[in-house]
């Protein structure tokens, strides 16, 4: 997909005041001529199966090849079928993903030759299978950039608060490691602003859902094609940007063959049947664009008959969950908007489960009820999501939960720290990581970028799942258990020589500690080393800035191998804080450390 040329802005209207820093912003990668994978409607694939690519190029078109891409990596696709769709217009292709290819999201690239290269990013995600135990999460209401409005009176693009509320969601999710993400809606703040003024919200949005390592589901909200009072660009404005990143432009005059005004899908996980529905707002108060199409607000009767008839056609044993931004009530005879939740009940149309956004502040639902049915708090000035547990296609749901760091929750609620930079430079690398949601993630996973010479890798606290190599760097995926309000520990290092790289210099030293983490007045804590001579040896305690808090030994010995005892307190008695600390040895030409986790 090729960014469109920068068209011109247009005019601010005179209450609106504008911020924005010169060039600091432009399109994403909008849609040419894939369809479907997306990188907010992806494909969940088994290794050595077949999916479909839904393309747009005229009938006449062939000879198409598609590749999958991580980085360096390219994995061709084999062609498997599909073809030409007279009755949709459009080309519906099936590829083939090689038996060995590493589980990953990938973009797929699809050319053809009357088409240029086309790419669509965090399109395929590639699984060994589908799992029978597993758990995906929720999320809702970024509103990106900022959840500042228009109807404010200002506009201040250089605003990113909504950003970072998503990335503080996205660094968690990605250790966590759901097998997918389902979005309900106000990805971004004000559809209608992707041109307009120079905010170009949705190209921003798409950017960051590749941030995510596992597949995302988005379905659009009345912020995502609507808009909030009044500004320049026409009604209708919002819905065509979507369509543009998101969406499928067939769908204000849709072909015979797929008849449908709204951009609602599904996709199957196992026996889990999941149902996307499109939602908005159409009555003037956010748009008012053909009304004979859409009504006044979703959920148009052509809608729910899909709904219905989609349910009705699962097979036995099927779990149905829907998920959307809001049921908004429909548009009554009359034209006028019907009341809230008077669509959407999961009992009488068969669902055993329904979720959604739109309330910010929503309250805790029921979760024993059942089917479901649950809203979420935002990640907008909330940094909200739900994990929901999967057994069997039955589908549990846990508490909301918030990544931290604002003021509502300032505590960062998981954390990593690393010994060393994760960026493909180092041979040997560990880190620490703080979990203190009340929730145990037994299906996380931690990624680490290694150097790459051919090494094998190994790994202590967890189980090395998979070594991608692409571009001179090793993504070595690590799967752990973190415990409820506990910490973990996890390192990987390359256990053949590496080329180049020398060993370091207390390689010949050896530290350990009895207990890591260490609850001082829980455990005694015993610091043993040992090392080839019997070297005089200082062994102390720093912060990570460096600064010194206590020595545990000093001087010589007549044994090799030696002990030491911390019982918690620096050098003037006073209890350390809970924090990460470096226990450092010193001998004669060598130091090593050793990282230490001290809890309270």
């Amino acid at each position: 997909m090729r960014p469109r040329i920068l068209a011109c802005l247009l005019p601010a209207l005179v209450s609106i005041t504008v911020a924005r820093p010169a060039g600091a912003w432009t399109y994403g990668d909008t849609l040419t001529t894939i369809m479907r994978p997306l990188p907010n409607l992806p494909a969940l694939v088994q290794r050595g199966s077949a999916f479909t690519v839904w393309a747009l190029a005229a009938s006449g078109a062939g000879n198409w090849s598609a590749s999958l891409q991580l980085g360096a990596l390219t994995v061709p696709l084999t062609p498997s079928g599909g073809g030409w769709q007279p009755a949709k217009n459009r080309w519906e292709l099936s590829f083939t993903v090689p038996a060995g290819t590493p589980e990953a999201v990938y973009a797929l690239n699809l050319t053809s030759d009357v088409t240029a290269p086309d790419r669509a990013e965090h399109a395929v995600k590639v699984l060994p299978g589908f799992k029978t135990d597993y758990y995906f999460a929720q999320i809702s209401d970024t509103h990106l950039p900022t959840h500042a409005l228009s109807s404010g009176g200002v506009i201040n693009v250089a605003d990113t608060s909504g950003m970072a509320d998503f990335d503080a969601v996205i660094e968690d999710l990605n250790v966590i490691h759901p097998e997918f993400i389902l979005h309900t809606g106000d990805l971004v703040n004000e559809g209608e602003l992707e041109e307009y003024l120079g905010m170009y919200e949705m190209g921003r949005a798409q950017g960051m859902l590749s941030r995510l390592l596992d597949p995302v589901f988005v379905t659009s909200g009345n912020h995502d094609i609507g808009g909030w009072g009044a500004t320049l660009p026409p009604d209708g404005t919002s819905r065509k940007d979507w369509w543009r990143y998101f969406g499928w432009p067939w769908l204000l005059n849709p072909p015979a063959g797929d008849p449908y005004h709204s951009q609602d899908f599904t996709f199957d996980y196992g026996p889990l049947h999941v149902i996307g529905l499109e939602a908005y707002i159409n009555n003037g108060s956010y748009d008012h664009y053909r009304q004979d199409l859409w009504g006044a607000q979703s959920f148009t009767a052509e809608q729910i008959a899909w709904l219905q008839a989609d349910i009705a056609a699962q097979p036995p044993g099927t779990k149905k969950l829907a998920f959307y931004h809001y049921d908004f009530g429909g548009t009554l005879a009359n034209g006028s908007p019907g009341p809230n939740f008077s669509q959407i009940n999961p009992g009488a149309l068969g669902l055993d489960a329904a979720i959604w956004g739109h309330n910010h502040g929503v309250a805790e639902g029921n979760l024993a009820a059942r089917p479901i049915n649950l809203g979420l708090r935002s990640v907008i000035d909330r940094r909200q999501f739900r994990v929901f547990r999967v057994s069997n296609g039955v589908v549990s749901p846990g508490p909301m939960h918030a990544a931290g760091g604002i003021s509502t929750a300032p505590t960062d609620s998981l954390s990593l720290t690393w010994n060393g930079p994760n960026d493909g430079t180092r041979s040997t690398l560990s880190v620490i990581a703080n979990n203190r949601y009340g929730e145990t993630w037994d299906h996380a996973r931690i990624r680490f970028v290694m150097t790459d010479h051919e090494s094998t890798f190994t790994a202590a606290g967890g189980t090395l799942y998979q070594t991608i190599r692409e571009g001179g760097v090793a993504l070595v995926d690590v799967d752990c258990l973190l415990p409820s309000k506990g910490v973990a520990v996890v390192g990987v290092q390359a256990s053949a020589p590496v080329a180049g790289v020398e060993p370091e210099p207390g390689a010949r030293l050896s530290l350990s500690a009895s207990v890591n983490p260490f609850r001082p007045g829980a455990a005694a804590l015993v610091v043993r080393w040992s090392s080839p001579r019997t070297d005089a040896a200082v062994l102390d305690v720093l912060d990570l800035q460096g600064r010194h808090v206590a020595t545990l030994a000093s001087g010589g010995g007549t044994e090799a191998e030696r002990a030491a005892r911390w019982d918690g307190r620096d050098e003037r008695g006073q209890v350390a804080p809970p924090a990460m600390y470096l226990v450092r040895l010193r001998t004669a030409g060598a130091t090593k450390v050793l990282r230490l986790v001290l809890v309270r």
